[in-house]
């Protein structure tokens, strides 16, 4: 059967076709477009949601951490302004906070559109950024803790302030929770600057990186606090 009768036999079905059949047909292919149009847009606006909650998460993290350095230092500086003469140990000027620290976690299914944007340097960033504010959140939690059940052991002495002195020898619990306390001081000032300065760098990437694949300038961009 060659071509041409193949297509002579189509149209003759299709000439076949009632009027209102025809209508049908139309009518769903069209149903169908506008369907496909509008499942498309709601796909984009969710991908675009998405995408704006995790670079506002990941700027949340980098205020956080923002936050936590600065807590540090003011407090370290003003017990330096407060005693000259004396050296304590970091642990002991730095105060407690309030209550306890929530970790910002950054779920794999809200990455979504990195991944479709072939941005798999920015996941493993992101992923790992989250995991940082975590390590940190339960470094200082921990901090608190070990510090409040130091203060309940040291039952003489003065306190001055975050400043604790005391005059009789600590027993083995206590010394080991001051050997506890310092290591998460060093731990938690030697990492934090740097957890901070690239979480920094990271917030700077994310908004180009969505504007590109979105194709969307009004992607916003989201700027340090403090």
């Amino acid at each position: 059967m060659t071509f041409a009768t193949v297509a002579s036999f189509l149209l003759m079905a299709l000439q076949a076709i009632p009027l209102e059949v025809w209508g049908v047909l139309i009518g769903g292919i069209i149903t169908m477009a506008i369907t496909a149009y509008f499942a498309g847009r709601e796909h984009r606006k969710q991908r675009k949601s998405e995408a704006i909650a995790v670079a506002l998460k990941a700027t949340l993290i980098n205020n956080s951490f923002s936050h936590l350095l600065h807590h540090i230092k003011s407090a370290d500086n003003k017990a330096k302004g407060t005693t000259p003469r004396v050296k304590f140990d970091l642990w002991t000027r730095i105060p407690l906070l309030s209550g306890k620290l929530e970790p910002i976690a950054i779920e794999p299914n809200e990455l979504l559109v990195f991944i479709e944007a072939r941005e798999y340097e920015l996941v493993q960033e992101l992923l790992t950024l989250t995991m940082r504010h975590k390590s940190m959140c339960d470094a200082f939690n921990d901090f608190a803790d070990r510090k409040i059940e130091l203060r309940s052991r040291v039952t003489e002495g003065t306190v001055n302030g975050e400043i604790v002195s005391h005059s009789t020898p600590l027993d083995v619990t206590s010394q080991i929770i001051v050997m506890e306390l310092n290591t998460l001081t060093k731990s938690i000032t030697d990492l934090l600057p740097l957890f901070r300065r690239e979480s920094a760098i990271l917030c700077k990437k994310l908004t180009p990186a969505l504007r590109k694949h979105l194709r969307d300038k009004s992607v916003p961009y989201f700027r340090e606090v403090g």
